[in-house]
């Protein structure tokens, strides 16, 4: 038998804590769920070692092979709910491994980070979730108009670095199963499989 759920007080509520419900979530709901919450989970400084460990001691086996997976596949380096469904594509996808919040430079001081970087291909994949366009506080004062100008200028001084081959944007409906991620993704440059089109399911 497992060892009893470790417990603790949110708000005067009783819940289980942060390993044990992640890998309740892992075994429970599909990848893309389980993905978004093990990401985080790493990005708040929980070692995987403990996800597994707390995996390892439950003792049920169902599913155990498919969260094991999810918890080797998650990074606490993803940034939103969408960086981390793309990366799930990404894996579905077979393409390697991306460097995610890669930092270019260049002169006079410009920087600029991506989403995910594929440094063996020379392609940058951002991805395109529109709340800087929507969101007021995200915008800092700027119009719509210009947050789309800025980020044009943004695209062009990316495509302007040696290194940069190719770059692609992806979106929520991109993303989701049925999207069109890995026809943007090989557009890009990334070695999709022909006749894969796309996103494939979640589960």
């Amino acid at each position: 038998m497992g060892r009893a759920l470790s417990t603790c007080t949110v708000d005067g509520v009783e819940t289980t804590d942060l390993v044990s419900t992640a890998v309740d979530i892992a075994l429970r709901f599909d990848r893309g769920h389980a993905l978004v919450v093990l990401d985080e989970v790493l990005a708040r400084g929980v070692p995987r070692d403990e996800l597994l460990a707390e995996l390892d001691v439950r003792p049920t086996k169902r599913n155990a092979a498919r969260a094991r997976r999810m918890i080797e596949l998650a990074d606490g380096a993803s940034e939103s709910v969408g960086e981390s469904l793309g990366r799930l594509v990404m894996h579905d996808l077979r393409l390697p491994a991306p460097v995610l919040q890669h930092e270019f430079r260049g002169e006079p001081g410009w920087r600029a980070r991506v989403d995910y970087w594929f440094p063996d291909h020379g392609v940058v994949v951002e991805f395109d979730g529109m709340v800087k366009y929507r969101d007021r506080a995200l915008r800092k004062g700027r119009m719509v108009e210009q947050v789309v100008i800025d980020e044009k200028l943004r695209e062009d001084r990316l495509r302007g670095v040696s290194e940069v081959r190719g770059l692609g944007r992806i979106t929520w409906h991109d993303v989701l199963p049925g999207g069109m991620a890995p026809t943007t993704l090989r557009r890009a440059g990334l070695p999709v499989l022909r006749g894969v089109d796309r996103t494939p399911s979640w589960r």
